[in-house]
């Protein structure tokens, strides 16, 4: 009953919409209609009186005076020799060039260019005259016999340049006469033209019209498929909640076992007196704390990664720094466990660059993983190989291994074994592949079921280029000459 009542609902609003836009649109069309009118009768008025543009004549008249004034007022120097009236030959010499540039911009025809360009070489003939005349006159000669020569020579420069000008005049008289042309087949075109084209104008918007009356239709079966998209999106959002949750269980599980570990020390400390105990003790927990940091460290850097804002801080280093960082690190979880730790560096030692915290904490995820699945009295193996561009690092441990099917996914966000999934869900392997992956390596793993597994990282030996970068800071360089159980603490400061 509700559903229908919605239904008949929706339903009304879409006709009352129909009816607005049917009125929209007839009021466009009518007002199309009478505009359309008045245009017409505008044309029609228009075409009997056409403004003719006579600038261009006028300015040709002007460019002739001055060329005209600039030859008499040099003849009357050479005359007279006067310095007021070379100054204004000179002054009349750059008017005419500076209006014959002007003109050329300001009346864009084809043959104008050409013309002008013309007038330039016989200003070039005029000037080379006047330089004549002037050396007749610094060598004294009598200025009627100088002037005489100049009005010889320019007579021609003067005929020379009216008929350029009278060319001007020809061709813009020749476009103006088109233009007359053009403007009265334009208007009377255009009184036959807009009525036909109004009632294509009508036609079409009858066509629109139509096609959005359909349109109303399609778009009601678009609401469908959007509410059965809302459906799907709340679908995936409460997947979203769900992962979420699983994501919390899944530090928290991460969580559990150096907790448990500091919670048993501080049991076994209550009771006992053994100094050299309670110091091994204290180094365990000291490495559970660290561990701690270290996954919460893990977390922020993958929300980083995410975001796409993860930026690193990188050093040229030696390969054998972040291995004694691990090894005191990890040495006390290792001897709780029975597990003995061999790493394996090259001699010489090797160069890289990378982010110091960040590349130790991969190595201790993996050096930690590789304890944690090993059984005890085995070994856990680092080596370091390196190429021209890689130094690589692999990490070999004694446990149960993973097997094929599994090994696509092992560096999907929390991914663990069934079989191992009691020792925590594994978030260190997904901020493993992000952190070497941001450096410009690989990550890879080799493992047989039964046999163990080897977790290979590579590291750059030059810089990345691309990489997302930040200099490092005052403490960060300090934290390298720290002693190597507190350089955690430099970093976090």
């Amino acid at each position: 009953m509700n559903k229908n009542l919605k239904k008949s609902v929706n339903w009304s609003i879409e006709r009352k919409a129909l009816i607005a836009l049917s009125f929209i649109f007839v009021a466009v069309i009518l007002s199309a209609w009478v505009y359309a009118m008045k245009l017409r009768q505008t044309v029609a008025a228009n075409n009997a009186v056409i403004n003719v543009d006579a600038g261009a004549l006028v300015e040709v008249e002007r460019l002739r005076n001055i060329a005209e004034s600039q030859i008499a007022t040099s003849r009357s120097f050479f005359l007279l020799g006067s310095r007021a009236l070379f100054d204004q030959q000179k002054k009349d010499k750059q008017t005419l060039a500076e209006s014959l540039a002007g003109f050329e911009k300001k009346y864009d025809l084809p043959q104008i260019p050409e013309i002008v360009k013309r007038i330039g070489l016989i200003g070039q003939q005029h000037q080379e005259i006047f330089d004549q005349a002037m050396e007749f006159r610094e060598k004294q000669t009598e200025s009627k016999i100088v002037g005489q020569f100049y009005q010889s020579k320019t007579t021609p420069i003067r005929k020379q340049i009216n008929e350029a000008l009278d060319e001007i005049v020809r061709v813009h008289n020749a476009e103006l006469d088109r233009a007359r042309t053009f403007a009265k087949d334009a208007a009377y075109e255009a009184q036959v033209q807009i009525p036909r084209g109004m009632a294509w104008f009508t036609g079409l918007m009858g066509f629109i019209f139509v096609c959005l009356s359909f349109l109303v239709v399609l778009m009601l079966r678009q609401r469908m498929r959007h509410l059965a998209e809302r459906n799907r999106l709340y679908d995936e959002a409460k997947n979203a909640v769900l992962a979420r949750d699983e994501v919390i269980f899944a530090i928290s599980r991460d969580l559990k076992e150096p907790l448990d570990t500091i919670n048993e020390i501080a049991d076994s400390l209550t009771s006992s007196t053994d100094t050299t105990l309670a110091a091994d003790r204290a180094e365990l927990i000291k490495s559970s704390i660290l561990g701690i940091e270290d996954l919460i460290k893990d977390i922020g850097d993958q929300k980083k990664a995410d975001m796409g804002t993860l930026t690193l801080r990188l050093d040229q280093l030696g390969i054998d720094e972040i291995l004694n960082d691990a090894r005191i690190i990890l040495q006390p979880l290792a001897k709780h466990r029975d597990i003995r730790l061999q790493f394996d560096s090259v001699n010489p030692p090797v160069l890289a660059f990378f982010d110091r915290e960040r590349v130790v904490r991969v190595l201790a995820n993996l050096v930690g993983n590789a304890i944690k699945f090993s059984p005890k009295h085995s070994k856990v193996i680092v080596k370091v190989r390196s190429d021209q561009q890689f130094v690589n690092i692999s990490v070999a441990d004694s446990g149960p291994g993973i097997s094929e099917k599994q090994l696509p996914g092992i560096f999907d966000h929390f991914w663990q074994a069934r079989k191992t999934a009691d020792q925590g869900p594994g978030v260190g392997l997904a901020i493993v592949k992000t952190i070497v992956e941001a450096h410009g390596g690989t990550v890879r793993v080799d493992s047989h079921v039964g046999y163990g597994s080897t977790f290979t990282f590579s590291l750059p030996r030059r810089r990345p280029v691309g990489a997302n970068l930040k200099r490092p800071t005052t403490i960060v360089k300090q934290a390298t000459r720290l002693p190597q159980a507190e350089i955690y603490e430099g970093l976090n400061s």
